[in-house]
């Protein structure tokens, strides 16, 4: 029966095939012809999709490699050769007769390197035995790199040799010219004083020191001889002009001369003289050379009981105080006016708390340790020359030299002239308890004294007239209040020492460690605009007075005026040429 169905259908679509032939509709094998066709236009699709994909992939990658690489890039990952510098040379080049034909540019360098080996080395002509040859630097490589970034960059090669010369190379080579200078220049060096020999009283002299500069020009046309000659390795003599010192040693001996003294009167407290002369002593025979800054603090550190210094008076906070080291500010005041007269500008300066007594006002220079840190008084050596300083203490008097080639030419003087410009009130009245008294009654012990504000100017004379007379700093000064002893306990006592109570305002001449009330800006000011002495107003002394110091010939120094006592200032030589300090030692 199943059969017979088949066998039906077969014949039902024989009909319906042949109907659908008559009427033209398209039968199953129409379909099957289309399904076929749209199956072989997809795949063309695919193909042609695929073939585009990849010629867009190949376009993208050969830009790339066009592209010059960044360092640390993926297309550049050595930072210096771009990919297209590893595909191999297909022109034939050389380099000093090199072939790099067929190689990439790492290949290349390798192979010029160990064709050409760099040991280049320079050495001084006429040099000592301290005098080290100087290794060239690889100029070889510099210039090997930048004909191989010429080769490798596309399409540039223009050429089919290149030479390893110094074209191109001038600013390396001026250079290792330069560093050939900096390793043997040596300046020339005058006769000058050594140290001072406080035994036998006379300073010691170095001998002059012939100086040399090397001949950059000559030394680079060295260098690029041997590199035009492919002499990679080769040891070059360098040329160095001998330069010969201005001053010999024994020159120096007669140029030599004290340039700037002043003097000063101590008072008669065996305490306070005992720190005059301690801190004299730590910069008697002090030696600067040219540039080298001196300070008063660092030369003579710290005043201090285990060091030898006595307490005596001083000020502290606008106070009498004993300190040990008292005193010492006349050291430094005394120094100070010694370097204004040799033409030399100090660095640091301070004024006192009060009026000082064994300087002029406004020409004074407190000083005080405190770790380093404290007011200091500092100039620096700007001669040309070694500069030594003389300090001596005897019979009460202070006396600062120094001693080099003279700043200011013949007949040039320099000193500091000060005006009191105004007065400020002493501060009020100090009480002080006094029980001796009677109960009630009063008693003046000081009057006080005013405070003042004190002009400097700084005055410069040739032959004689002044030249110069300009403003140079500010100092101000605290007074003394008035003291007044009384009794206000009620009770009388048994009358004490006489001397607990003796208070004046004398302690100006102790010098005093340093207040607020110091120069304006702490430092000492340089010359600017500000109230100049006319001709007629006569100069205010005080109980010293120093003649200003004219720049002494050789053998002669200034000298200085103390109470109408006049002590000669002499660098007379003992012996050929030698400077013995003239003063007497303690």
């Amino acid at each position: 029966m199943r059969n017979e169905t088949n066998r039906g259908k077969r014949e039902r679509n024989r009909v319906n095939y042949r109907e659908n032939q008559r009427s033209g509709y398209p039968g199953n094998g129409y379909y099957r012809r289309k399904r076929k066709e749209k199956r072989e236009q997809k795949k063309r699709l695919l193909v042609a999709a695929a073939a585009a994909f990849f010629l867009l992939l190949l376009t993208v990658l050969g830009v790339k490699k066009l592209l010059p690489g960044k360092p640390g890039s993926l297309q550049n990952p050595a930072g210096t050769e771009s990919s297209a510098a590893e595909i191999e040379l297909k022109t034939a080049v050389t380099i000093n007769d090199v072939d790099i034909t067929g190689m990439s540019r790492r290949e290349a360098e390798e192979a010029v390197l160990k064709q050409h080996p760099w040991g280049m080395t320079a050495r001084l002509e006429q040099a000592l035995a301290e005098d080290e040859p100087y290794a060239v630097a690889n100029l070889l490589q510099v210039k090997l790199k930048k004909i191989l970034d010429k080769i490798y960059a596309p399409g540039a090669v223009d050429r089919d040799h290149y030479a390893l010369d110094a074209e191109g190379l001038e600013t390396e080579i001026a250079a290792e010219a330069a560093a050939m200078a900096k390793q043997w220049n040596r300046a020339a060096k005058n006769g000058a004083i050594a140290s001072y020999d406080k035994e036998h009283q006379r300073f010691v002299y170095t001998e002059s020191q012939v100086g040399r500069a090397v001949d950059e020009a000559a030394a680079e046309e060295a260098i690029r001889t041997a590199m035009r000659e492919k002499n990679y390795g080769a040891s070059l003599s360098i040329k160095a002009d001998r330069i010969e010192p201005e001053i010999s040693a024994e020159e120096a001996k007669k140029r030599y001369k004290v340039i700037g003294t002043f003097t000063t009167e101590t008072t008669q407290n065996p305490d306070r003289n005992n720190n005059i002369k301690l801190a004299c002593e730590a910069i008697d025979g002090k030696i600067l050379q040219p540039g080298e800054e001196f300070s008063f603090n660092h030369t003579t550190g710290n005043r201090t009981l285990e060091r030898g210094y006595k307490p005596a008076g001083a000020y502290q906070n606008g106070k009498v105080v004993l300190e040990p080291g008292g005193g010492v500010c006349q050291i430094s005041s005394t120094l100070y006016n010694a370097v204004i007269r040799a033409g030399l500008m100090p660095t640091e300066r301070h004024s006192h708390t009060f009026e000082p007594s064994y300087v002029t006002p406004g020409e004074d220079a407190t000083v005080s340790y405190d770790g380093y840190d404290g007011p200091d008084m500092r100039f620096v050596n700007t001669t040309a020359s070694s500069l030594a300083l003389r300090a001596t203490f005897y019979n009460r008097i202070v006396t600062i030299s120094l001693v080099g080639l003279p700043v200011l030419e013949d007949g040039t003087t320099v000193s500091l002239h000060s005006v009191k410009t105004g007065e400020y009130d002493n501060g009020g009245i100090e009480y002080i308890e006094d029980t001796t008294m009677q109960p009630g009654e009063e008693k003046q012990i000081s009057g006080g004294t005013m405070g003042s504000k004190w002009v400097t100017n700084l005055v410069t004379k040739k032959d004689g007239k002044v030249v110069s007379d300009s403003f140079f700093h500010n100092s101000i000064y605290k007074g003394h209040s008035k003291k007044i002893a009384r009794n206000t306990s009620g009770t009388v006592t048994a009358n004490p020492d006489p001397d607990s109570l003796l208070i004046t305002e004398n302690t100006e001449t102790l010098p005093e460690q340093a207040s607020s009330a110091a120069t304006e800006a702490g430092v000492v000011s340089p010359a600017g605009p500000g109230v100049t002495k006319p001709e007629s107003q006569e100069r205010e002394s005080t109980k010293t007075t120093t003649a200003e110091s004219p720049a002494p010939g050789p053998g002669q120094g200034p000298s200085g005026t103390i109470e109408k006592r006049t002590q000669e200032v002499s660098s007379a030589a003992q012996g050929p040429g030698e400077i013995v300090q003239p003063f007497p030692e303690n």
